[in-house]
């Protein structure tokens, strides 16, 4: 009994080999590991492309935050109040969603791990 309770803990903290991913129809992804068949749904698929691995929305969420602060800072050194204060609340708005979509990306990418699609 203390043989096979070591052996499931060994082989749970080994690392795994990455599972192979092959399409069970076109709209979806079959990952098979050792023993069983995991089939990710039409959501996760567009999950994982649009906040998987090497996804450009938090890039480009960094990027909208950055040019509407750049945008607010110039407002404020035209003495332009209402603007300002308008760019700063735009600047809060986007940084939230950047910090949702970063949130989001790292949920996929565990999920990606789970299934054996990245390391």
């Amino acid at each position: 009994a203390i043989a096979k309770m070591v052996s499931l803990a060994a082989s749970s903290v080994a690392p795994r080999k990455p599972a192979m991913a092959s399409a069970h129809s076109k709209d979806s992804i079959v990952v098979a590991s050792s023993k069983e068949k995991v089939v990710a749904s039409d959501a996760e698929k567009v999950l994982f492309e649009y906040f998987g691995k090497d996804s450009l929305v938090i890039p480009g969420g960094v990027f909208i935050t950055a040019v509407i602060l750049v945008s607010g800072l110039f407002s404020l050194q035209s003495n332009n109040k209402a603007q300002q204060q308008m760019f700063m609340r735009m600047r809060v708005g986007a940084q939230g969603v950047t910090v949702m979509a970063m949130m989001v990306s790292l949920a996929v990418q565990e999920r990606q791990k789970a299934l054996g699609l990245i390391n």
